[in-house]
């Protein structure tokens, strides 16, 4: 939970009329925009809050999540840029916020969840296939030539020393700290529930709200009402920028679609 530079107290003026935007964080989290939008981008919602923020009509701003997470850099990078912003931040967590969803999620001022929300999986790992094997298989040989010794560190086709293992390991323990360390600042957590949150567990609604990962239990409509009273707006009108984008990326297509026919 964000702190204001007022007091956590202190009631905003009331406001006759404001803008809420909502900004939705669905899919996998990557550093950059993929191909028909199809995962979230944390340079297009960098984009988004800085937007949300240069707008005076705009009061606040909903997070609205659903994903299971992405890369650790990206997360952070949008965590940190919700964590910095000025206006009411609430997280509004669909059907899961987990792993680096969650991260962002916890920059948030509160997170509103469903009972049946998944949250959590706070952790981070790393994928390697190995391929080698079945190369051999089919007659495949592969040299590599390389000028240090970790430089081939994560090719599928060859099994890592153990050495290059615990390099690994080292890392990804790094990030982890990174990860705990933001989520136990940002929900004010003690040391029993950070102990628990290292194990990656999943928490449904109720036992999040119980661990203190979330705040309140409820949907959409609740989470315009958190943000309605974090911001002092007595009646309010909702930007979807989700909304905006898909009428952007159904208008490129057609566009596209006519050029290819003229």
């Amino acid at each position: 939970m964000k702190e204001s530079s007022e007091s956590v107290n202190a009631l905003p003026r009331k406001v006759a009329k404001g803008l809420i935007a909502i900004i939705p964080i669905k899919g996998m989290i990557t550093s950059e925009e993929s191909m028909f939008g199809l995962m979230s981008a944390s340079t297009e919602i960098l984009k988004d809050i800085e937007e949300v923020e240069n707008k005076r009509r705009i009061k606040a701003v909903i997070f609205e999540i659903n994903s299971p997470g992405g890369t650790p850099f990206a997360s952070k990078e949008i965590a940190t840029c919700i964590e910095n912003t000025e206006k009411p931040t609430i997280a509004w967590v669909r059907e899961h916020a987990t792993s680096g969803a969650y991260w962002i999620a916890s920059a948030c001022d509160e997170i509103v969840a469903d009972e049946l929300s998944t949250v959590g999986s706070i952790g981070v790992m790393s994928i390697r296939p190995d391929i080698g094997e079945l190369m051999k298989k089919f007659g495949i040989d592969v040299e590599t030539l390389k000028t240090g010794i970790y430089k081939g560190l994560g090719l599928p086709y060859e099994k890592p020393t153990e050495e290059e293992r615990e390099l690994m390991k080292k890392e990804l323990d790094e990030i982890q700290d990174s990860f705990l360390n933001a989520v136990a600042k940002n929900r004010k957590l003690d040391d029993t529930n950070v102990k628990e949150l290292s194990t990656g567990k999943v928490y449904l609604g109720r036992e999040a709200k119980e661990m203190g990962l979330i705040d309140h239990l409820g949907g959409k409509e609740l989470a315009i009402r958190m943000a309605k009273e974090r911001s002092g707006i007595k009646k309010e009108k909702i930007i979807d920028y989700g909304e905006r984008k898909r009428k952007g990326f159904l208008r490129r297509v057609i566009e596209d679609l006519m050029r290819t026919k003229s």
